[in-house]
């Protein structure tokens, strides 16, 4: 059961962390089936990196009706869900999730990514108040810093939330972001000025942050153990990051929402 602290830091950032709220032979089972599906489709083995050819394997969707994909949907993420979206007000997806798959990049640098890699997943909006859907994110395999794990933009939520309210419109991505480029943070972050250098960027975006109205913005990186998830709220904006590590990043995503909305 979340706390109100836990609760309140949600609807402040956007990003609730549930640290072991899936068992770890659980997700290992779930890797397990993703290399078995990636070696038999595309050849890419385990053990053999010079098979690692791909950045973003698609086609593994199909695999996510296995029944051990089930497991992501633990009754610690139930029990978080039910906190905030509301006991009974969301529908037991189909299936709990589809795996996000980064293969390493090399060596270079590791950078934020700019432009159109940072989105808001689009949930059409609803007539009643009330949070509208969440995405959860899990960790299937141990998971470092710079491994390619999402990057969250804590606090934007707050942003789109007013963007709805002023505009009465559904918070588009391409629409979102244009409106929030009059903020000069913001479009600094998705158009870097050609003197920035990555790391001015990283201390600027992951450290120092920012605030604009009642929003505190940072740039968050997913990373933990596995079987940690992360229950993000619908309107944060997040982007694919770099894996500059030395193995696949291995994560599950869904989105949840609430009962009126979903099948919409």
């Amino acid at each position: 059961m979340l706390t109100d602290d836990q609760l309140s830091d949600f609807q402040r950032t956007g990003l609730l962390h549930l640290p072991g709220a899936v068992a770890e032979p659980d997700t290992a089972a779930i890797v397990d089936r993703i290399w078995e599906h990636l070696d038999r489709g595309d050849g890419v083995v385990r053990d053999r990196r010079e098979t690692w050819t791909l950045d973003q394997p698609s086609g593994l969707r199909a695999i996510t009706a296995d029944p051990r994909f089930n497991a992501l949907g633990s009754s610690a993420v139930r029990s978080a869900l039910d906190r905030v979206l509301g006991t009974g007000r969301w529908k037991t997806p189909r299936r709990w999730g589809r795996p996000l798959i980064t293969f390493p990049a090399g060596r270079g640098p590791w950078t934020l990514p700019t432009g159109g890699a940072w989105h808001n997943d689009f949930v059409p909006l609803r007539a009643d108040a009330g949070e509208r859907a969440v995405q959860i994110f899990v960790i299937l395999d141990d998971l470092d810093v710079h491994g390619g794990g999402t990057l969250i933009l804590t606090g934007s939520h707050r942003l789109i939330t007013r963007y709805i309210a002023d505009t009465g419109e559904p918070p588009h991505p391409r629409r979102v972001r244009h409106a929030l480029s009059d903020h000069p943070w913001l479009r600094e972050l998705w158009e870097p000025p050609p003197a920035s250098t990555d790391e001015e960027r990283i201390h600027r975006y992951m450290i120092d942050g920012d605030r604009i109205d009642d929003a505190d913005l940072r740039v968050v990186e997913l990373t933990g153990r596995a079987g940690d998830a992360f229950v993000m709220h619908c309107d944060t904006l997040h982007a694919v990051a770099l894996n500059t590590s030395e193995k696949p990043r291995m994560m599950a995503t869904n989105i949840i929402t609430v009962d009126d909305l979903v099948g919409t």
